[in-house]
């Protein structure tokens, strides 16, 4: 009887749970089908969204790989289009990468052009650095490679006006190198240290002398030519 009786109980609760249930999805049918819509559309836009995102990404590295760098008319337009990359994308490694290249190509072209070094292209080269330093403020990897790249460009524009101001910029990027935890154990400690001992020869200015003017030539007037002795032949008398 007992068992009998708990069965029934049972019945009964499954019975009143699924009465409870009707009931409630009767009432509220109409906002069950709208939640499932919302969610059925957030999930939708979500996945389109990721995807699209997705997509950018592959082609912001697609139209990197197309840039070229071989001549300076090139590799400036290159240089400008990845900084253009650089600033539509929101691929944070895309971003990592393409300012250390347009920085480090950058120094490349303007050490290439006759001497002085190219300005126009320093300039970006400060530029991709110093949006590293913005960026990735305490990446030990993009700090140190800005840090070292900003020192090259201080060094560069010291060729053009040999201002020794310069020379004190570049000292407090590398001493930041060799002196943050950050960068212990890497190479750039090492590299830093070096650069910092040869900096009197690097910033150093060199006055060009030119050469003395040749001597007059010496130029016979005919007066000295009239009062030269005439020589005389001897002649013989029979």
């Amino acid at each position: 009887m007992k068992s009998e009786r708990r069965h029934e109980l049972r019945e009964n609760d499954l019975a009143h749970t699924l009465t409870v249930t009707r009931d409630f999805f009767e009432q509220y049918s109409k906002q069950i089908t709208i939640g499932a819509v919302a969610i059925l559309a957030v999930f939708a836009i979500t996945s389109f969204v990721l995807r699209s995102r997705a997509e950018a990404h592959h082609d912001v590295w697609r139209q990197k790989n197309l840039l070229s760098f071989e001549t300076p008319q090139e590799g400036a337009k290159g240089v400008d289009r990845l900084l253009e990359l650089v600033d539509e994308t929101s691929d944070r490694r895309f971003v990592l990468d393409g300012l250390m290249e347009a920085g480090r190509q950058s120094l490349k072209l303007a050490r290439e052009a006759p001497f002085p070094p190219d300005r126009e292209m320093n300039k970006r080269a400060r530029r991709s650095f110093e949006e590293l330093l913005k960026r990735f403020p305490r990446d030990p990897l993009p700090v140190g490679v800005a840090l070292g790249g900003l020192a090259t460009v201080e060094e560069n524009e010291f060729l053009w006006d040999y201002d020794l101001s310069h020379k004190e910029k570049a000292r407090g990027y590398l001493s930041r190198l060799s002196a943050d935890s950050m960068f212990q154990s890497l190479p750039f400690q090492r590299t830093a240290l070096d650069r910092l001992k040869s900096l009197d020869s690097v910033f150093q200015v060199t006055v060009f002398m030119p050469p003395p003017p040749p001597p007059p030539p010496v130029v016979e007037t005919p007066t000295d030519a009239a009062a030269a002795p005439v020589p005389v032949e001897p002649v013989d008398h029979p």
